[in-house]
């Protein structure tokens, strides 16, 4: 049998509305989900949803994304591949 090991990148289109961001939102996410302080992790958490396909149009933790000013869109990607010895 012969290992592979492959590394996948997937560039991620993230749009959100800030001002969806506030403090109360903050703190809510962070007592039920993620210990998030800034709106640059929820766009790291964003892009990776959508690039393992988990962003609903529901998503626990943003309710309605729509309703967020969330969107986010796959644009690129690459794979390689190496044989391990």
């Amino acid at each position: 049998m012969r290992k592979y090991k492959a590394v996948v990148s997937i560039e991620v289109e993230v749009e959100i509305d800030e001002a969806m961001f506030t403090e109360t939102f903050m703190e809510e996410f962070r007592e039920s989900f993620y210990r998030f302080n800034d709106v640059q992790r929820h766009v790291e958490h964003i892009a990776q949803l959508e690039a393992r396909g988990l962003l609903q149009d529901f998503t626990e933790g943003y309710g309605p994304i729509k309703d967020m000013g969330i969107k986010a869109r796959t644009v690129d990607w690459d794979t390689e591949v190496e044989v391990s010895p």
